[in-house]
């Protein structure tokens, strides 16, 4: 996941705030759009955006980093003698 150099660590805001963050960031964003402001501008906001989302995502599905794949190695060894 892309995060944004100069974005604030987002891991530890509250669920309410990284809501009103992610909120904020929507509204800014089709602000420069209408603005017709540079793709460059759009593509800081969109990366600062996405990475809000994947936090509020990562929250609500904590197994989702590991892809819900658990390896369970307790009995390979009892396996193999």
């Amino acid at each position: 996941m892309n995060e944004h150099p100069l974005g604030d660590d987002l891991t530890k805001l509250s669920y309410e705030d990284l809501e009103k963050r992610i909120t904020e960031l929507t509204k800014r964003w089709y602000t420069a759009r209408r603005m017709n402001m540079t793709g460059q501008v759009l593509h800081q906001l969109d990366i600062m955006l996405q990475s809000a989302e994947y936090e509020k995502m990562r929250r609500a599905n904590p197994t989702q980093e590991t892809g819900g794949v658990v390896i369970d190695t307790d009995g390979i060894d009892a396996k193999e003698k």
